[in-house]
């Protein structure tokens, strides 16, 4: 999309941070949409909205943009979710580190439940907007087109009364994303309702909306579908109608159904949330009518917990309701799915057994069913009621909460989130084995039985009853209890989290740009894992590890093992190493930590991999050296990859334990990719003062010790920095003289 460049207005940029998967992405933005519709029908300014999971690119491509759209009178940063919020805080800092005298503000779930949790001390926001953002948004906007700066870092909650009141909802913000929606898109989201009435404990909803359901009238409500429609084919998608709760009001739902119904806004399926205690016949007949599907949160079949949980005063009845639908729904086509949470604070056995036998006869009395099953360990979402007395249940019922703040992790936050033990009678292990031995049977039944009917059929149901009942495996559940013994372990010996530091030092960066390029993916998930270990710490090094293209080098099979941390161990004696995982190499970088201006020896570069990432590290004024064992077309064939992306980079040809002549004296940092028995001599004469040196050292035929050599003072000093499997170095300094023939003797 070409930028308008005679358009002089001061600009607020308006940012969602995208979500977990690419492919499950929504498309549409309502939530931004509708602020910064509502900004420009109030005020003077131009609004552009950026949406992550459509942009492509990683965050080089990102800088670029931001150039384009700018200059800013504010930036916006959606944090819808706590599973966003580490990459948020990332993209928030890069903002601010790129724009340093532009305001920055955010809002959404987590930000309404913990506003303080993104005020931090050197926090990169300037200010929380909780609740609902158009007002706030419009009074900040105001204030700054004023010359007035933000003194106010927590602004008064924003509820929207009078939903008929907003505008229209402003999809032309979107044109920027149109065409490759329109390639990739499969779901599109919007609102026609907010708040919930309802008290369910497991819940955020309250911290954002509070206890109140509002909508747009339904004349509005249809309208807004019929503008949507103007847009896009509404056949091409399923229409998410993401309201916490549609249709509070039977009268009002009817209508909206009906009106859908009589001006044929029919897409492949709709999709909402809804309540079965208060579906009546007329309702599903409607909701069948009208193209729909709907997900309902049974949560459990144990009347007890059901009172835990807050589904109601009469679980009983609650619970005839959704033996009601099932029967229904076979006879006018509507196609539903029930949720289930396993493992709520003060689950039992029993209670577990309860909800297992009624989820069976639920699904599996009949001979066929249109509804399924979404099957959900418990998690702690702040802002719910558990979340704010977790005291209370882990006095009550022995409740353990083994990552109260799990959100500050960039590794496997869905794991960390759903880690408790529920009670003192169901622990993490006893919940994940029920789960596994007794649902997986059941999801597999469930799907031989399910006979969804209608248009909304396009195997959205039946791909993700194959998609649980494919996670519900035996690698799965042993990946799941191993990972929780780790972090029990951790926790229980005093373990310091190693999240907390890596979370202060790496937000420069914006990580989770979650986007269609699988190259740029891995990379992100290689250093999200790096910095959870706490293993990545330079700025400057997970910069060069995030954009240097491995795949280009190594080739994308090569490069997935390498990112994956496979490859440790070499599997021909003698040969130069390709690769290993990249924890190895990680370990090794930060050692040699590279800095601007330096001089760095890559002294076996079969692939540049290495010299490129060396050569972001040292900058222009630096010199990186790339040694190349191979032949004449190697050498080649490295020099050429190596001229696009790094400019300071020379390739030699020669032995690994060789010095080319312009690389003999005053090195900074030499990596030496293999074993050794000791480390050359000409390579510490080699170092300048204080001058790192990172190779392997060890036998020939078992681990080596990954080894840092620094010169201090003219002595050479020596540290381990771990133990791997390396590939052995032929030639002089080497262990063999020659490279192995097959099938040579020891």
């Amino acid at each position: 999309m070409l930028i308008d460049r005679a358009d002089k207005r001061p600009c607020v940029l308006l940012i969602s941070p995208g979500i977990i998967k690419w492919t499950d992405m929504d498309f549409g933005l309502p939530h931004l949409v509708s602020i910064g519709g509502y900004i420009q029908q109030e005020l003077d300014v131009r609004v552009e909205l950026l949406d992550l999971n459509y942009e492509g690119g990683d965050h080089r491509h990102l800088e670029r943009v931001l150039d384009d759209l700018g200059p800013y009178l504010l930036i916006g940063i959606s944090c819808f979710s706590s599973f966003d919020y580490m990459r948020v805080m990332s993209l928030a800092r890069f903002c601010k580190k790129l724009y340093p005298d532009v305001p920055i503000v955010t809002g959404g779930y987590h930000a309404s439940a913990l506003p303080d949790d993104v005020l931090f001390e050197d926090s990169p926001f300037d200010a929380v907007i909780p609740g609902e953002g158009e007002a706030p948004m419009r009074q900040i906007v105001e204030k700054l087109l004023g010359g007035e700066k933000l003194e106010r870092r927590v602004w008064p909650k924003g509820v929207v009364e009078d939903m008929d009141a907003l505008p229209p909802y402003k999809w032309e913000l979107l044109n920027r994303y149109w065409p490759r929606a329109h390639e990739i898109g499969r779901k599109f989201q919007i609102y026609l309702s907010r708040g919930c009435v309802y008290h369910c404990t497991f819940c955020m909803e309250r911290a954002k909306s509070g206890y109140r359901w509002r909508s747009y009238s339904p004349q509005r409500a249809v309208a807004e579908l019929e503008r949507l429609s103007t847009f896009t084919d509404l056949s091409r998608w399923v229409i998410n109608l993401a309201d916490p709760l549609f249709g509070f009001h039977r009268e009002w739902r009817r209508e909206v159904l009906q009106g859908i119904i009589d001006k044929d806004l029919l897409p492949r399926q709709y999709w909402t949330l809804t309540r079965s205690d208060d579906l009546h016949e007329q309702d599903i007949s409607l909701l069948a009518r009208a193209n729909f599907s709907i997900g309902i949160g049974m949560e459990s079949g144990s009347p007890a917990m059901l009172k835990l949980m807050q589904k109601g005063n009469k679980p009983e009845k609650y619970l005839e309701a959704q033996l009601r639908l099932a029967r229904l729904s076979r006879e006018h086509g509507l196609n539903w799915a029930g949720n289930i949470i396993v493992g709520h604070p003060g689950e039992t056995p029993e209670s577990m057994r309860e909800t297992f036998e009624f989820v069976t006869e639920l699904f599996t009395s009949a001979s066929e069913t249109c509804g399924w099953l979404s099957l959900d360990p418990f998690r702690l979402y702040p802002g719910s009621h558990v979340h704010e007395q977790m005291a209370h249940y882990e006095l009550e019922y022995g409740t353990r909460f083994y990552h109260k703040e799990w959100w500050k992790s960039w590794y496997d936050g869905p794991f960390r989130a759903e880690h408790l033990d529920a009670s003192n009678t169901v622990d993490f292990a006893t919940r994940v084995n029920f789960m596994y031995d007794n649902y997986a049977p059941l999801m597999k039944e469930i799907l031989d039985k399910f006979r969804g009917q209608g248009r909304s059929i396009d195997r959205v149901f039946k791909r993700s009853l194959e998609e649980q009942t494919h996670q519900i495996s035996e690698v799965r559940r042993q990946s799941l209890l191993s990972q929780a013994a780790r972090t029990r372990t951790a926790l229980e010996g005093k373990m310091a989290p190693k999240h907390t530091e890596a979370r202060q030092q790496v937000l420069d960066f914006p990580l989770g740009l979650h986007i269609k390029d699988e190259n740029v993916r891995l990379r992100e998930e290689a250093v999200r894992r790096l910095l959870e270990r706490g293993v990545l710490r330079t700025a400057s090094l997970i910069e060069a590890l995030l954009t240097t293209p491995v795949h280009t080098f190594l080739g994308e099979s090569n490069a997935r093992k390498m990112l994956s941390g496979h490859g440790d161990t070499p599997e021909v004696e003698g040969l130069p190493p390709g690769w290993f995982g990249i924890g190895v190499y990680a370990t090794a970088f930060e050692a040699l930590n590279p800095g601007a201006g330096e001089r760095v020896l890559d002294a076996l570069a079969s692939n540049g991999w290495v010299a490129s990432v060396f050569s972001q590290m040292v900058g222009p004024q630096g010199e990186v050296f790339a040694m190349n064992p191979g032949d004449f077309d190697s050498g080649y064939t490295l020099s050429t990859s190596l001229r696009e992306v790094a400019h300071n980079t020379r390739v030699f040809a020669g032995p690994a334990t060789t010095l080319p002549e312009p690389a003999s004296t005053e090195l900074d940092a030499i990596w030496l990719g293999g074993a050794l028995p000791l480390a050359p001599k000409p390579f510490r004469e080699a170092l300048a003062e204080k001058g790192r040196l990172v190779t392997f050292l060890g036998p020939r035929f078992d681990d080596q010790d990954l080894v840092c050599i620094t010169k201090s003072e003219g002595e050479c000093k020596e540290r381990t920095l771990g133990r791997t499997r390396a590939p052995v170095i032929a030639g002089r300094y080497g262990w063999l003289r020659r490279m192995p023939t097959a099938g040579a003797a020891e």
